[in-house]
């Protein structure tokens, strides 16, 4: 509740710098689950399985775009704001971004938004001791809580893994869990997920690759794991074969209006996905991006149409 007070606060700051039509949009509803309500502008929100807390279906990932190269920093700090504004709480970052953890801190703490935010970070090291340290250095650098404690990778899984139950054990985070980004790593991640009591899970899912569509999001929705989903445009191969294309007039039957949305709402329509998290410095590529989180969500028949689509293009 209190990152959806700080959200609405952030929202009225950044009433400055938004367009008209998109402002009207960024009010968040507490009664908006899973599903449209009355006002449609309203940004989704899912139920995170292990506690029912509820979480906007939009994220912000932070790989390649939160550095302060080339003097993006003005650039940067109206993303998270835009963010925050239009009902985002996730934000998922990695020490092994550059610098992505010292930015988004910064920025979260120069701009008021650090508990209007929910944020996630990785551990990516071997050894225990390393482990913690670089945990800790994570937290001093996002400021704490952090929300949620991830194993990059599968890196030194069980070390860390051990690592991750003791701290959540003491409230140090708030939730677990694991990641990777590959499609060859679902067959270990299917067996990590059966075998370990995680909250959250990472992986890789798109309209190119719906390769999880087939056993890790139904055993996701069995085992009660949250599911973020990252490279939802496939490292922009997506928008390279969408390029110069008119977005199908079917489109607009459920608000979508640009490529963007057309890859994200796919990927939302998958009841068991909890938040994709799209990366971008540019703010209205943020808010474009956003634009996914809010009224309906194609279904079964048109999500095929658009696998159609895509594959007729690619």
């Amino acid at each position: 509740m209190r990152r959806r007070l700080l959200a609405a606060g952030a929202a009225a700051g950044a009433s400055t710098f938004l367009p008209s039509a998109l402002w009207a949009a960024t009010t968040k509803n507490d009664a908006a689950k899973d599903a449209p309500s009355a006002a449609t502008s309203a940004m989704r929100t899912r139920a995170i399985p292990s506690t029912g807390e509820q979480l906007a279906v939009m994220g912000l990932g932070s790989s390649g775009t939160f550095s302060y190269a080339n003097g993006q920093r003005a650039a940067l700090r109206q993303v998270l704001e835009a963010f925050v504004a239009h009902g985002g709480e996730m934000v998922d970052t990695s020490p092994t971004y550059g610098n992505a953890e010292t930015v988004i801190g910064e920025l979260a703490r120069d701009t008021g938004l650090r508990d209007a935010l929910f944020m996630a970070t990785k551990v990516h090291i071997r050894g225990q001791a390393e482990g913690k340290q670089q945990m800790d250095t994570s937290a001093e650098r996002l400021g704490k809580p952090i929300d949620l404690m991830q194993i990059h990778n599968f890196v030194d899984l069980e070390t860390q893994w051990a690592t991750l139950k003791a701290r959540k054990a003491t409230g140090q985070y708030r939730y677990i869990g694991i990641t990777h980004y590959l499609t060859r790593a679902f067959e270990r991640l299917e067996r990590e997920m059966r075998d370990k009591n995680m909250d959250f899970v990472q992986f890789n899912y798109s309209i190119m690759t719906p390769e999880a569509e087939e056993r890790l999001l139904p055993l996701a929705a069995d085992r009660g794991i949250a599911v973020i989903v990252n490279r939802a445009f496939n490292d922009g191969q997506f928008f390279r074969a969408v390029k110069g294309q008119t977005l199908p007039g079917y489109a607009k039957e459920i608000g979508i209006e640009s490529w963007a949305q057309f890859a994200l709402k796919y990927v939302l329509a998958e009841p068991a996905v909890n938040v994709v998290i799209p990366a971008t410095g540019d703010p209205k590529h943020l808010i474009d991006n956003m634009g996914a989180g809010t009224g309906p969500l194609p279904d079964k028949a048109m999500r095929q149409r658009m696998r159609r689509t895509v594959a007729e293009l690619a």
